[in-house]
């Protein structure tokens, strides 16, 4: 589902609950502001805490308003993505969505190490191990969205030039490369793979039938109960990627297209969360260290 659809389902759900008009307008035109930013086409799934942040963020810095309109511009937005969560539109910790004045969270891409820790903790030594290692090492090497990956088919694979095909929401579709480790990883599930059964799908549960958005989720859960996994999330190893992209030199519209948003306001995200890896890195050096 697209945002647009989700706002007017939102608030056709607003009359049917009897609001006033004064409330339906409020929503309206506060909503509307949120998907200028957004978008009308960008998918539900894409909506979570760094998007609701930095929207504030966006506003607070682009429109002539004071922090006072700000959030209240944000707690609608605030309403409408509690209601996505409670009709099990969005996986969202409803808990961190702050408005501008709260204390803000920094939401931190997994680092080298951790990236490495994850993709070793799975091997290749049954099925089901090396099914998990290679959707984990696509979501980190393609930006993926649970979705994609549970939707994928093995008519979506490329060996041959290194790509996947993703079929987003309307019938659009992007090419997304991926790199050796990924490739190696993809030609020894695929001998796994072609041994089980004529499914289009590309990842199967152990009874053969394709995975859900559930099987992926319980993946996470149990990765998570290892301290060393312990702030891991599906979305955040998407942030990861687009982190990585930007922080290596990549192109900020040859990303928004990879990552498949709809508009640039929210590839730009990744600037900030690129900059500060930066601050993080072990290389960073500070004008005061180079003095002394």
């Amino acid at each position: 589902m697209n945002v647009l659809s989700a706002y007017n389902e939102f608030i056709q759900e607003q009359k049917f609950r009897g609001n006033s008009n004064y409330t339906l307008d409020y929503y309206k035109r506060s909503l509307k502001m949120f998907l200028n930013f957004c978008g009308n086409d960008m998918d539900i799934e894409d909506i979570d805490v760094v998007l609701f942040k930095s929207y504030q963020l966006y506003i607070s810095e682009n429109l002539d308003i004071n922090r006072v309109s700000v959030r209240t511009y944000a707690r609608a937005v605030k309403v409408f993505l509690r209601w996505l969560y409670f009709e099990d539109y969005i996986d969202i910790d409803v808990n961190k969505l702050l408005l501008m004045k709260a204390t803000k969270d920094v939401i931190i891409p997994l680092s080298d190490t951790e990236v490495k820790e994850l993709i070793r903790y799975y091997d290749n030594s049954t099925y089901l191990n090396c099914r998990n290692k290679t959707m984990l090492m696509l979501m980190l090497d393609c930006g993926l969205r649970l979705s994609e990956v549970v939707n994928l088919k093995i008519s979506d694979l490329d060996l041959k030039n290194n790509y996947l095909i993703i079929n987003g929401k309307g019938s659009k579709q992007r090419l997304v490369p991926f790199g050796i480790l990924t490739k190696k990883q993809l030609v020894i599930y695929m001998q796994y793979r072609v041994n089980l059964n004529n499914n289009n799908s590309l990842f199967l549960n152990q009874n053969l039938t394709a995975i859900t958005t559930n099987t992926i989720k319980m993946l996470f859960a149990r990765l998570k109960k290892q301290e060393k996994f312990k702030r891991i999330y599906p979305h955040l190893l998407r942030h990861t990627f687009a982190t990585n992209f930007i922080y290596a030199g990549g192109n900020l519209e040859v990303l928004r297209v990879l990552m498949g948003h709809s508009t640039i306001n929210i590839t730009q995200i990744y600037i900030h969360l690129a900059a500060q890896k930066h601050l993080l890195n072990d290389s960073y050096q500070s004008g005061l260290d180079r003095l002394l």
